[in-house]
């Protein structure tokens, strides 16, 4: 979901015309087609946990060194981070393991009571299929969330529900602006086309708008955005049935963030987005602070090897160090 009250002004996102409803494109055009998900991801796993067959997208499942945990936004999969995860897979292969989570009602997790998308729900599925996964988990753990898996992401960690976090991570998202822009959700969401004449459709769309700038990008996530029902592709996550949660998302996350008992990376794609109680932590030195300005909101799917350099950097900076014990 694009928090974009901010991002209209600053970015002039374009949406192409909507009527019909359905998003076609003229025949003379070609439009693109999807990528697999196994040219950025070794393995596809599902782990029931809370009556829901949760899809997980997995590299270096095997390996001993620290764990980067992936969290989409709203309306989003775990492959909006396919990309980066790739290059941060790539960046140490044998030791790193790279984990992204398709959320409650969202890509390939099915499941009962999908309309549940409270934070505390969310934040006990991540946390369940984490510890599925990892159990007694000894390795380092960085946690990077996107938007509303921002807010999943900073409460995994100040609640210490996962083990031997090392880091957190948000991209693009800070409570001020996100409280802000609640109001204007509903309209963006309208906006949009209700269904698409195909996949092609769906990722020229996106495209076309800037809700991705990066077309490999969207050849490989917003697939996974849509289903297919009948002759069309419709959202495969209904947002305006979670309007009763956001507020519940958001509310207090500047200092959920801060108060997190860990080293701190904010990615964000401009200034303008930082709350009043980010801006005095920031000054105090309390977390690193990167802008990526020629990003949209999607930044990891923007400008992907520099969100996953930035992460890599950010471990490297704060990994603990193992020295051997001195022997007498």
């Amino acid at each position: 979901m694009d928090f974009r009250q901010n991002i209209f002004r600053a970015r002039n996102l374009k949406l192409p015309p909507l009527e019909p409803s359905t998003f076609t494109k003229t025949e003379s055009n070609k439009l693109p087609s999807p990528l697999p998900w196994s040219d950025y991801f070794e393995e596809k796993r599902t782990v029931d946990y809370n009556d829901t067959h949760f899809n997980v997208y997995v590299s270096g499942l095997g390996n001993e060194g620290p764990i980067f945990v992936l969290l989409h936004g709203a309306g989003h999969s775990g492959l909006t981070f396919g990309l980066t995860a790739k290059h941060i897979h790539a960046a140490d292969p044998h030791s790193f393991t790279v984990v992204a989570v398709d959320a409650r009602a969202h890509g390939d997790t099915v499941g009962e009571n999908e309309e549940n998308l409270c934070l505390e729900r969310i934040v006990d599925d991540l946390a369940g299929v984490f510890n599925i996964l990892f159990p007694d988990n000894k390795r380092d753990v960085v946690v990077i969330g996107h938007s509303m898996g921002g807010a999943v992401a900073a409460r995994v960690v100040k609640e210490r529900r996962i083990t031997n976090v090392l880091g957190l991570v948000l991209i693009d998202i800070v409570e001020g602006s996100a409280m802000d822009s609640l109001s204007a959700i509903p309209t963006f969401i309208n906006a949009r086309p209700r269904s698409f004449a195909s996949i092609g459709s769906a990722i020229q769309w996106h495209i076309d708008s800037e809700a991705v700038q990066n077309l490999e990008s969207a050849r490989l996530s917003v697939p996974s955005l849509v289903t297919s029902r009948g002759n069309v592709w419709t959202w495969r996550t209904q947002l305006l049935p979670t309007e009763k949660f956001w507020r519940g998302w958001y509310e207090g996350l500047s200092q959920t963030f801060v108060k997190a008992p860990t080293a701190k990376l904010l990615i964000l794609a401009g200034t303008d987005r930082l709350d009043k109680e980010l801006l005095i932590a920031q000054m105090q030195g309390k977390f690193q602070l990167e802008l990526l300005p020629a990003a949209g909101h999607t930044i990891q799917e923007d400008l992907p090897q520099r969100v996953a350099d930035l992460i890599v950097s950010f471990w490297k900076r704060n990994q603990r160090l193992n020295i051997p014990a001195l022997r007498l």
